[in-house]
Order: C-alpha cells, then structure tokens, then sequence
C-alpha cells in the first residue's frame, strides 16, 4: 500500500489488483460513509471559492479537454457502485456522462468536484485537491485500504470488465435515469 499520492506507479503496476481492491472497499460501509464527508466538507471548501459548473460536461470529455483524470481505489469504490450511464464508453469519455448531464453527480471523484472550465479559481482549486487528496491517502492508510491511484477511464476499464461489465451489453440511460 503506498503511503501518499506523491509516489508514483508504472500505469500497469497501478491497475494489477485494482478490481479486487476497489470490490473490497466497496464491501466496506465505513469507507463509503468516510469518502462521502470527504466529499461533502471538498464540496463546501469548492462553493465558498466561488467556482460554478457551467454544465456544459466537455470536462467530462477527456478527448476534447485534453486532460487525465486520476482517481483513487476509495473513491472508484464509491463511484462503481453506481452503473454508469453508457457501458462501454468511448476511449476518452467518463461513462457517467449522459449529454452534457453527469449521472453520478453525488459520486463523482475529487478530480471533477475541482477542475471547472473557468480557470480564474484554478490555483485555489488545486490547493483545495491537494488538501483532500492527502485526506484520501490519509483515509486509506487509517483504514488498511489498499490504495492504487489511476487513470479513471483505466480503473473504471479495470474494475467493470473485471466484473460483470465484461459480458453487459452496452447500457445507454435516458438523461432521467429511467
């Protein structure tokens, strides 16, 4: 398990057990619950900056905004527990995205809470990812969750297809999640 978000793993080495980490710390209610409060005090530090969502989900398409999402194994724990909204996704595309609409609003990694288009808050809004990155890290190691941080497309790649995902037909949800 490493100790902090500042080592750094090969992306092959980083996913090698991933999907059996991520099962067992979504096996785990207190994790969820901790990753949750995590999310919850992220996302009033975020308000109180001022940054706003535009709504306009070309975040959320890593191919045209052209940057990388890394997410941690407590926080894809909590992201697969919801079924994304297409399955699979393109390459370059959260598949929690349904138009310009995120589906796992309430779920989604700290990465995406942060990074907004309007770049006038970016450098409080890194403080504010490296704050409860740390958090994450802190999280895991208090409670023995083995920890891996990935690429998210990758990790979602890894955890999906390791479990049911990999004989699920294509799932496309209407925006009301009907």
């Amino acid at each position: 398990m490493k100790s902090s978000g500042s080592e750094t793993q090969p992306a092959s080495d980083a996913l090698v057990g991933l999907g059996e980490a991520v099962t067992a710390g979504g096996a785990r209610a207190e994790l969820l619950a901790e990753v949750a409060d995590l999310y919850r005090r992220a996302d009033a530090r975020i308000a109180a900056v001022g940054a706003t969502c535009m709504g306009g989900g070309v975040c959320c398409r890593f191919d045209l905004a052209s940057h990388r999402l890394y997410v941690s194994t407590a926080e894809l724990a909590a992201l697969v527990q919801q079924t994304p909204a297409v399955w699979p996704a393109g390459p370059g595309r959260c598949p929690y995205q349904l138009g310009p609409r995120c589906m796992a609003r309430d779920r989604r990694p700290l990465g995406c809470r942060t990074h907004f288009c309007n770049t006038l808050s970016s450098s409080a809004l890194q403080a504010i990812y490296e704050q409860f990155h740390d958090l994450l890290c802190s999280l895991h190691e208090r409670l023995g969750a083995e920890y891996h941080y990935v690429e998210l497309t990758a990790g979602l790649e890894q955890c999906l297809q390791g479990s049911a995902g990999a004989d699920r037909p294509m799932t496309i949800l209407k925006p009301d999640g009907a």
